[in-house]
């Protein structure tokens, strides 16, 4: 006779043994190796000089891919809200030049500066812009 701790025990190994089983064959997950490549920018700072309050204004970051692999950006964030990066969501092939569209929102009056870190398959892997200047009321 298998005591009640004992029976317990098992159908708890037994669960967990099926949540894994399921696991694996509904989230069969796939190794992708992404080589590392050089991303070169001309210039990672913008001053985008003297806004009107209230008038979105936009500045481009050109870059180049100056590697020996394909260039893939994983993700573009903005320190804040009132800053949307736009950048290609395919890889650039060596050789090749992209660009990266930052929209500011002038909300507030006054100076401002913000920093937009690119995360992509280069050495390092993270790359910080900035753009700055001046909101006039």
């Amino acid at each position: 006779m298998i005591s009640r701790r004992s029976f317990v025990l098992m159908a708890v190994l037994l669960l967990a043994v099926l949540v894994g089983l399921v696991t694996f064959n509904w989230f069969d997950a796939k190794c992708v190796v992404v080589k590392s490549t050089l991303i070169h920018f001309p210039q990672v700072k913008k001053d985008m000089g003297q806004l009107k309050k209230g008038k979105p204004q936009t500045v481009s970051f050109v870059f180049s891919n100056e590697g020996e692999h394909p260039l893939v950006i994983q993700q573009v964030e903005a320190s804040c809200g009132c800053t949307q990066p736009e950048w290609p969501k395919h890889p650039i092939k060596p050789g090749q030049s992209g660009e990266i569209m930052v929209t500011y929102d002038a909300k507030y009056p006054g100076r401002f500066v913000k920093s937009i870190q690119v995360f992509c398959n280069s050495d390092p892997g993270m790359v910080e812009l900035l753009i700055t200047g001046d909101v006039l009321d």
